[in-house]
């Protein structure tokens, strides 16, 4: 009988798993439950069939893990009873050069995070520290889309909306005075216009907000222009 792994039962692969098997009417019974990187030796040596693992792209046990050929990743298809709650994904050579042969692809499902807090009432010391959180969070967005964090920060937005969600109203209220339609975004898109030389370079996202916190602090300071 088939053997797989799907790590701890407090595990987010534990988790995932029971809901994906449920909704595709799939019974397994012959589970392992074992540490992730236990499971990864287990598996080369044949004591397992199959680990499943979730995690963001690319994952460092799978990243690392030496393939001699052996092994290999599987598809898991974006069937309809899949569909209300994740996302199709792709795997590619770039991901898991290891796993994955040059010119293929591996279809899977993505799972979506979200980073959700109680609804404190606003005036209480709960609530401060969440703005307080908020306030350092994001100003510091940018950076965390960038080496050496993970690469799943550059597919993290502030601003995605959540259906049935109430955003916390200061992290609102952040966006609203910091986004792209904000008064000061704007301030910064009618300084380029004036002065394109003072903006030129900055092609990525992470180069804009970098630029913008900087127009922030020189605003701060009562400095009305951008220059070099």
């Amino acid at each position: 009988m088939a053997s797989g792994s799907v790590s701890t039962f407090d595990g987010s692969t534990f988790v995932t798993c029971l809901a994906v098997f449920e909704r595709l009417g799939l019974h397994a019974d012959n589970f392992a439950y074992i540490e992730q990187r236990i499971a990864m030796e287990m598996l080369k040596k044949g004591e397992l069939d199959a680990v499943i693992v979730v995690g963001g792209k690319p994952y460092k046990s799978v990243s690392n893990f030496v393939n001699d050929g052996r092994f290999h990743l599987v598809t898991v298809d974006y069937d309809k009873p899949l569909q209300n709650d994740y996302l199709p994904a792709t795997m590619t050579p770039e991901d898991y050069p290891n796993l994955i042969a040059a010119g293929d692809k591996v279809d899977t499902i993505a799972v979506p995070a979200v980073l959700a807090a109680y609804n404190w009432a606003p005036n209480t010391d709960r609530y401060r520290k969440l703005s307080l959180f908020v306030d350092a969070f994001f100003a510091k967005f940018a950076t965390l889309q960038n080496p050496p964090f993970h690469p799943k920060w550059k597919e993290v937005t502030l601003a995605a909306p959540l259906p049935g969600w109430q955003r916390l109203p200061h992290a609102q209220q952040w966006l609203d005075e910091h986004g792209p339609t904000s008064p000061a975004r704007q301030r910064l898109g009618d300084s380029a216009k004036q002065n394109p030389a003072a903006v030129k370079g900055p092609q990525t996202d992470a180069d804009r907000d970098a630029l913008f916190r900087q127009y922030r602090e020189w605003q701060a300071k009562g400095v009305g222009a951008l220059g070099h």
